[in-house]
């Protein structure tokens, strides 16, 4: 049996490798393996073959739903579990086409039963059978970029870089991961609408649409403001804050 974990938190990576040992006691000859990226992993999966992949979501440069993408044309014979910490929107997916996933941080006996579960997994056409669930739920959580026409030409971005949106009158600005904010030419509603099928936006005020995903506290301070991972204080609207309060029950507890 040979086991990557592949995952840009070296925590994450260390604490698997401290309860897999004990989960594969009974198993000869288990090899483990880990990488710090997809492409990293990739070249693992190519050279090694691994039998099973405990594939984290969120990493930058190529998140782990993007892992299909690299064996188009090859025989995809190992196994699965996606770890996530906060991806709601996946995790409903995952749910719907009995994909196997866990959610950060990692319980040890929820590990072993979803490892113990793939080991019974040993028909070809099983593989193949989640190798067709994988595809299908890819395709549902791929999201199309959207354009974004800035002054010279146009910005192409996936939902999952962006962390809010700010209402300037008849303009938007943009906030991204790991690039500058763009202003827009086109108002808020625009941005609402075209994003309105992806679940992890939320309209916490007339002026903001933020990106749930990039959640880091709820303050009650001066008001209700969401605090994002990039500093950003959002403004609340008192009249949605029972709204608010029970998508993150639903999200996080």
């Amino acid at each position: 049996m040979k086991v990557l974990i592949i995952d840009d938190e070296v925590s994450a990576r260390r604490l698997l490798l401290r309860m897999l040992p004990d989960i594969f006691k009974n198993d000869r000859e288990v090899v483990f393996y880990e990488a710090e990226n997809l492409l990293d992993g990739v070249q693992i999966i190519n050279n090694e073959s691994p039998n099973l992949i405990l594939l984290d979501i969120e990493m930058p440069g190529h998140t782990g739903l993007e892992i299909l993408n690299f064996f188009k044309d090859k025989t995809v014979d190992f196994h699965i579990i996606f770890t996530t910490a906060y991806s709601q929107y996946a995790v409903e997916a995952f749910k719907m086409n009995a994909i196997d996933y866990l959610l950060k941080p990692i319980d040890y006996d929820e590990l072993e039963v979803t490892i113990k579960k793939l080991k019974e997994v040993i028909d070809k056409e099983e593989i193949n059978k989640k190798l067709e669930n994988l595809r299908k739920t890819f395709s549902e959580l791929s999201g199309k970029k959207i354009a974004l026409e800035v002054p010279h030409g146009f910005l192409f971005v996936l939902p999952d870089e962006i962390i809010a949106l700010e209402a300037d009158g008849m303009y938007t600005t943009v906030y991204l991961k790991e690039q500058p904010k763009v202003l827009i030419a086109k108002p808020l509603k625009y941005f609402v609408d075209q994003l309105a099928k992806h679940s992890f936006f939320y309209r916490s005020h007339r002026t903001h649409l933020v990106n749930l995903k990039f959640l880091k506290e709820f303050s009650k301070k001066e008001g209700f403001k969401i605090i994002l991972e990039n500093g950003m204080k959002i403004p609340l609207s008192r009249d949605r804050k029972e709204e608010f309060m029970t998508i993150i029950k639903e999200m996080y507890f």
